[in-house]
């Protein structure tokens, strides 16, 4: 069986003001030790899933993964290909931050077989990037796509944040235009989220930030959809865009309910029908990896829960959700988990397109994706 693999690198120089992903300042003897702890949780992974034995697609993320210490990443990276089969030029993403990108450290990654760097570039306006509490600037953006161009790299992709306090249209149409000017072959463009704990959400508790309505930031959402389709993106997932033949491979798996193994503190894996996540804790990951044990935490939900997630994640994609695939993988019609009443009217509004054995979302109705969805899974009394 082929899988996808996740890896999450632990580390950052800072923190940003709106992340809520795990990760430690960066600190060289720590990571030495995380290396060493993630060999072990690699060999004891290839043990215990011995029936995956082909990787499909790679995915670094962090953290900042461009960081890393090269010695100790390709000798991880030579480990993973002894223990499995890897094809060549197999789609290898990993995140960078702008400022944390040289010529070298991008010609050492080619050399160890990445295809695709992503860069975080979140906007372009100097004071959302310190409202963020992002190091990078402009010239170290614009000096990132120019050195991946140089050194080859025929895909890579970039985030944008829509949705930041004091963000206004003028600033993100401007922002949006500097990104298609740098003509990258994917784009995801994701609405903030002001996440619990974080620096940011506590500015917004406190009233000296003030977050925008949901019906600015989905006139932010449609403004920004529409420049990147006038310039060739298609949407293929409500968050991404990409010119053709450059979509996400990795995060299609996520998508579509495909196997993938996640390696690191916080890592999420689906495995065999089977779902888990390692401890969000550096140094439980360390102690647990030198007892000779996984340090994952199974999820027990069942399947029901599972074709809830399904059909979530299947109406984010435009492509839609395949009725004869959905009923073969769960062995129930997709209708029968629908609360039909709530489909037909999404049906006549205009909102959902029934058309060849597929259930997708119209151009109006992908932009309201989340409260479809809901609406859909209602108890069928509602």
């Amino acid at each position: 069986m082929t899988f996808g693999l996740y890896l999450h690198f632990p580390f950052c120089t800072h923190n940003c003001s709106y992340c809520d992903f795990y990760r430690e300042l960066y600190n060289k003897s720590m990571e030495r030790r995380f290396f060493e702890s993630l060999r072990r949780e690699t060999e004891l992974a290839a043990e215990l899933h011995p029936n995956h034995r082909e990787v499909s697609t790679i995915f670094v993320g962090g953290g900042t993964p461009s960081l890393a210490n090269i010695k100790l990443f390709a000798d991880w990276l030579a480990q993973i290909r002894k223990l499995w089969t890897v094809p060549n030029g197999i789609e290898f993403s990993l995140e960078c931050n702008p400022e944390s990108v040289t010529s070298d450290k991008l010609l050492a990654l080619r050399q160890l077989g990445v295809t695709r760097p992503t860069l975080g570039i979140q906007s372009f306006h100097p004071e959302l990037l310190q409202l963020l509490n992002r190091r990078h600037r402009l010239n170290d953006t614009m000096r990132a796509v120019y050195l991946i161009n140089a050194t080859g790299f025929t895909n890579f992709g970039t985030d944008l944040i829509f949705g930041l306090p004091l963000q206004t249209t003028s600033i993100l149409a401007k922002d949006v235009d500097q990104l298609i000017d740098l003509n990258p072959p994917h784009i995801s463009f994701y609405q903030l989220t002001v996440e619990p704990e974080t620096p940011l959400a506590k500015r917004v508790a406190n009233g000296t930030l003030k977050v925008h309505s949901p019906e600015f930031n989905l006139s932010l959402y449609r403004g920004g959809c529409e420049r990147m389709a006038e310039a060739g993106y298609q949407r293929y997932e409500v968050s991404n865009f990409a010119r053709p033949g450059f979509e996400c491979k990795h995060n299609i798996s996520y998508w579509d309910g495909s196997d993938y193994l996640g390696l690191g503190p916080s890592a999420h894996s689906f495995m065999s029908n089977c779902r888990f996540a390692n401890t969000r804790n550096l140094t439980e990951y360390l102690e647990s990896l030198n007892r000779d044990e996984l340090p994952r935490i199974v999820d027990v939900s069942g399947d029901n829960e599972r074709i809830v997630e399904a059909i979530m994640l299947g109406l984010r994609m435009a492509r839609g959700i395949d009725r004869a695939a959905f009923a073969d993988k769960y062995g129930i019609p997709l209708e029968k988990r629908l609360n039909q009443r709530q489909f037909d009217l999404l049906v006549e509004s205009g909102h959902i397109i029934p058309d060849l054995g597929i259930v997708r979302l119209s151009e109006e109705g992908i932009v309201v994706a989340d409260e479809i969805t809901r609406r859909l899974l209602m108890d069928s009394t509602a």
